[in-house]
């Protein structure tokens, strides 16, 4: 597999309500980022008053032993992704994971 980025799962931990019952914000955290193969699906460059807005979405390819289902699954439906060159693309939520068993990856659209 050749590796054209990289994928960072953000995870979301806490909150919930403290012992006087207040609301308390959950934490988000990224993990380490993960080799991956990055494939661009659409990109779409819109106007806006204060310039530039690109909106994209890409498919990631990951091997599945870079990965555990438990990761997939508690990631809720964030991730950070960079080019090969680690410059960022922005944060996305995971649109669908599907497990290729014959290649062992798990191919994420964003």
């Amino acid at each position: 597999m050749v590796k054209t980025g990289y994928i960072s799962f953000i995870t979301e931990s806490g909150g919930g309500y403290d012992v006087n019952g207040n609301p308390v914000a959950a934490t988000k955290t990224a993990t380490d980022f993960i080799k991956c193969n990055l494939q661009v699906l659409t990109k779409e460059y819109r106007t806006l008053v204060d310039g530039q807005y690109l909106q994209g979405s890409y498919s990631c390819y990951i091997q599945q032993i870079l990965l555990s289902e438990t990761l997939v699954l508690s990631a809720v439906m964030e991730v950070q992704i960079q080019d090969n060159n680690t410059n960022p693309l922005g944060s996305f939520q995971i649109q669908n994971v599907e497990y290729l068993n014959l290649t062992q990856r798990v191919k994420l659209v964003v």
